[in-house]
């Protein structure tokens, strides 16, 4: 990656998505890659099942903050939560988005409706570089790790600023012993899902 041009993400999803797991991830993986690193205050609820967000920069001069229309990246664990999102992305934003849809406390109750993901995916493709909408999950993975299996198929989008092989070791590092080969998995299934495609 070019160290004089920062690469933004946001990571965006629902409390016990593992929004905080994966931030916590790639700022491990790009230590190991030796590429700067620097996220913003986590905003959000992630103990009620609320929306949560972390912003992160990559190389540069890295300081953690993505401004509106700057996002390189956006790591939707949940489609409402990537919807949030749209103010910080522009025409060469990158995207993947879970269709694993967690409905608010509102919908539930049924004083809103969930809006309507396919429209919202449809409107993301005629307008940023690349969308991604995962909906092939690996069979015999355990849930837990869509998150891992998602970030597996952003780490082949063009420009993604940390290489698998650092994430990986970070996987490898820093999970439970009893997940980190599932973990593995999760992430490789991801890229070759992505290659696939």
């Amino acid at each position: 990656m070019e160290t004089n041009k920062s690469k933004k993400m946001l990571i965006a999803g629902v409390g016990g998505q593992g929004v905080v797991y994966l931030t916590n991830l790639m700022v491990e993986a790009a230590m190991l890659a030796d590429v700067a690193v620097a996220t913003s205050e986590i905003h959000g609820l992630a103990q009620r099942s609320g929306s949560v967000i972390a912003a992160m920069t990559f190389g540069g001069n890295a300081y953690g903050f993505v401004e509106t229309g700057g996002a390189d990246f956006l790591l939707g664990l949940e489609p409402l939560e990537a919807q949030r999102c749209l103010p910080f992305l522009n025409p060469q934003s990158q995207v993947v988005i879970d269709d694993k849809r967690i409905f608010p406390y509102s919908v539930n109750a049924g004083t809103a409706t969930y809006p309507d993901t396919a429209a919202f995916v449809a409107y993301l493709q005629k307008n940023i570089a690349r969308v991604i909408f995962n909906q092939d999950f690996a069979a015999g993975l355990d849930a837990i790790l869509r998150n891992v299996h998602l970030l597996g198929r952003a780490s082949g989008l063009p420009g993604f600023p940390v290489q698998p092989q650092y994430i990986e070791q970070a996987l490898s590092q820093s999970t439970k012993s009893s997940y980190s080969q599932q973990s593995l998995q999760a992430f490789q299934a991801g890229q070759a899902n992505e290659k696939n495609n």
